[in-house]
């Protein structure tokens, strides 16, 4: 392949922790990937190593996060619970009769996903055999996109969740089908601003990451697809923050996550996670 400048590469990324948008950070996102290895020897070689054995991979991430808000505290703090009398909206795609067929679509706040007999896109999803299966796929992608976003699917229900409180997550939800009476959806709404709030932190004694683990994904600032994205399927951070309050400083949450192996042995991903051979 011949070289090309437009694989050059530099910017800011966005952090999505289980769909939802960190926000701003300040001072750059960091990756470390560390590789264990122990050197084989044997007494006829010497010190000389004759190979050298992978025992272990780590991965963290450390996200400076400028948003210092109560949503993003209870975010990246295990064993906390936020308090508040704001509501997330809520809204609804019904798969009723019979499985999609190509170029049907669902739009969720202005963002296409699209049922195709060759998908192509990160927002594509191929044509399924059974509403139940529609409806699995359709809230796999909604929750790949992180947009902010949590589909849940039962039968061939997909249930849209904002993922905070506030009005801001009243958005439309619509649809274009070949058989307009096979889906039904309704706008996300309900969702109110709240008035008081507050995060309540408990001492997290025998708390289990890896049970609170999910998925992190840095995506550069820009990208219109997931081809740049840097996941790691399993993250979660021990709720370490260290911040002063200062006149000329931003009071900034500097909080590491650590990658952890899925049931699979998978530990984090570059590219397109949708890509398949």
């Amino acid at each position: 392949m011949p070289s090309n400048t437009e694989n050059v590469k530099l910017g800011v990324c966005t952090a999505l922790f289980d769909s939802a948008d960190l926000g701003y950070t300040k001072g750059g996102v960091e990756v470390e990937v560390q590789t264990n290895t122990h050197e084989v020897t044997v007494d006829q070689m010497g010190e000389t190593p004759i190979d050298e054995i992978i025992t272990g991979r780590t991965v963290q991430v450390t996200v400076p996060m400028a948003e210092t808000t109560l949503e993003n505290l209870a975010r990246v703090m295990p064993g906390s619970t936020l308090v508040s009398d704001g509501v997330k909206a809520q809204g609804t795609v019904t798969f009723a009769t019979a499985a999609p067929v190509n170029a049907d679509k669902i739009t969720i706040d202005g963002i296409d996903f699209t049922f195709k007999t060759t998908p192509s896109g990160s927002r594509d999803m191929a044509i399924p055999a059974s509403i139940t299966a529609a409806a699995a796929a359709l809230a796999a992608a909604v929750n790949n996109a992180s947009i902010g976003i949590t589909a849940t699917a039962v039968a061939g229900v997909v249930t849209l969740k904002a993922n905070s409180t506030g009005v801001s997550g009243n958005v439309t939800v619509a649809k274009t089908a070949a058989t307009p009476a096979n889906v039904t959806t309704t706008n996300l709404t309900g969702g109110l601003d709240a008035t008081k709030a507050k995060v309540v932190v408990e001492t997290g004694t025998n708390i289990s990451l890896i049970k609170l683990a999910k998925k992190l994904v840095l995506r550069p600032k820009g990208a219109l697809d997931a081809r740049d994205d840097f996941t790691i399927f399993k993250a979660m951070t021990s709720g370490a923050i260290q911040f002063a309050y200062q006149t000329d400083q931003e009071r900034i949450f500097n909080v590491v996550f650590k990658g952890y192996a899925d049931a699979s042995g998978k530990l984090f991903a570059v590219g397109d996670e949708s890509a398949s051979a």
